[in-house]
This record gives structure tokens, sequence and C-alpha cells, in this order.
């Protein structure tokens, strides 16, 4: 594929022929979903300016970094391998841009997003020398599991991109109205708190080494830095900090999915040999920018 990128006018045409050929699109976006999709691109969103995430790819030159996982991982040939996991294929349906509110599409591209990240880290451990041994879109368990140097290791993966209240800041100030939300640095510190215990909770039956990889894309990079920088969380005591309201009413719908999150948080968390902090750059790189080891567990690099 040309990894230069088309001009705006030839983008749609020139993408449609591509997806006819590429057996890795088509998994994105089957036959009896691609006529939606491009007629949605063809309108335009005026709003949010929402765009299909692989048509935007291809635009700025750099679907390969999308679809090079696709063909790595879940396909045989020009088909998807028979033990790809149903759910996980309609996960990778990108349909999340078919809703009339910008927030709910803005959510639900959260989940394809955060398919694509699986497979993108998988790759991307691949070229640190990491051997990927199993994956979830292939059998039930951790994202990834892999190993490197004789050690087997588990992975759950998280992608963090903008939160609800940036998102709704940016969509006002497109708007023309003036921003009246003002991101919490404690509730965005806490929520990566969390996502550290979610991946704890999802590994704790494996055996092997445990690892939390928790990817904040480039865009929202700003939010969460300075807090994982300066160590505003103590992960050998780690608790929630401050009494933001939108944090803590989103504290309490996670209570009921999870009512020993206030007693099991450290606990649960030192069960991990470690939490990856990676940043996903534009044009789907990744980098590691910070790692912190468990003090309970062996260290993990």
């Amino acid at each position: 594929m040309d990894e230069r990128g088309a001009r705006s006018e030839e983008v749609l045409p020139a993408f449609a022929s591509l997806r006819d050929t590429c057996p890795a699109l088509r998994i994105v976006m089957p036959a009896d979903l691609w006529p939606s999709i491009a007629a949605w691109d063809e309108k335009g969103d005026h709003d949010a300016f929402h765009r299909s995430i692989c048509i935007l790819a291809f635009e700025r030159g750099h679907l390969g970094r999308v679809t090079a996982p696709i063909h790595r991982f879940l396909l045989a040939g020009d088909r998807p391998r028979p033990d790809l996991r149903s759910q996980y294929a309609r996960d990778l349906r990108e349909d999340w841009m078919f809703p009339e509110d910008a927030l709910e599409r803005h959510r639900r591209s959260r989940i394809f997003t955060g398919r694509i990240v699986e497979l993108q880290c998988a790759a991307w451990l691949e070229t640190q020398g990491w051997a990927i041994t199993g994956l979830e879109a292939l059998r039930t368990g951790p994202d990834i599991e892999a190993t490197k140097e004789g050690g087997s290791f588990a992975f759950e993966v998280k992608a963090i991109g903008r939160h609800d209240e940036a998102f709704l800041t940016v969509l006002e100030s497109l708007r023309g109205q003036p921003a009246t939300r003002s991101p919490s640095l404690d509730a965005a510190a806490n929520y990566v708190l969390f996502r550290a215990y979610e991946s704890a909770k999802q590994l704790r039956r494996c055996d092997c080494g445990r690892i939390a990889v928790l990817v904040i894309e480039e865009l929202g990079w700003h939010d969460f830095r300075t807090q994982l920088q300066e160590g505003w969380i103590d992960w050998a005591n780690p608790s929630f900090l401050g009494s933001d309201p939108a944090w803590l009413d989103f504290l309490q719908a996670q209570r009921e999915r999870y009512p020993h999150l206030d007693t099991e948080l450290s606990s649960v968390i030192h069960g991990l040999d470690a939490i990856w902090i990676v940043q996903r750059l534009s044009g789907f790189e990744y980098r590691r920018e910070l790692v912190i080891e468990m003090p309970s567990r062996a260290s993990s690099r």
C-alpha cells in the first residue's frame, strides 16, 4: 500500500478500492457495513468532526499500522482464522460512528480503538523481543501472552483516550461555545489507578508474570503527564485522591461491578509484576514512558 497518503478529494474512492482487495479491512468493514460507512464519510460530521479511524489513517499515510497486526494475527491467507472469536470480530467492526449523539460516538469508538490497540501492542511487543504465545482474539484469557528470555507473562492492555469531560470541552469549543469544564487532575490520576486495578483483577488467575499495559493516546497525554511523572499515585499504598464530583459518581458506579474495590485495591494491584505506562503517538507509534514495578513480585522489564 502507498504509505504517502491520498489527497482529500481522492480518499474515499481510493480507500474503497483498497478495501476490496485487503482482507484485513474486510474484517473491520465487511460487505454489510461498508456502504453505511462510505455514506457516512461522504456526508461528513460537521459537529464533532468524527471520521472513520481507518479512512483517516489511510488519508494520513499510516493505515498499514492498523492493518498489519490484523494480517499478522487474525488472518489465515485472505480469510479470518477459524479460531477468531466471534465477539472479538464484532468489536472490530468499525460501526461506532452511527449514533446521532457525539458523546455516544466518542464512547463507542473507545471499544473499537481498544481492540486495535491490543493487536498493535502485540505487534509492538514483538519488536521488543517478545514472542507472542496467546491472544484474547483467539481464545479466552488475558489480552496477550508472551515469552522473553525464558519468562512467561500475561498482559492486560487498557487504552486510555480523552475522557468524556475533556471531549465535551473540545466539542463546546468546536461549536463556538465557552468551555465550561476544567478536568480534575486528581480524577485523571484516579482513573489511571482504577484501570491498573481493573487489569490486575483480570490477571489474577494467571500463574505466570502479570503486566498491566496502560496506553494513553497522545492527544490526552497532557491530562496525565504531571501526575505520573511527579508520582502523585503512591503505588506502595494506593488510594484514590480528592473529591471531584464526577469522579465520585464514576467510582460509585464501579463499586456495583467491584463491591470489594475499596478494601482490596492495594492487594489486587500488588498482584501485578509491573504496570507499564505507554504513550500511543501520532501514526500509531508506541513508546513506553514509565515502568512501575510492584515490590511484592519479581521485577519485570
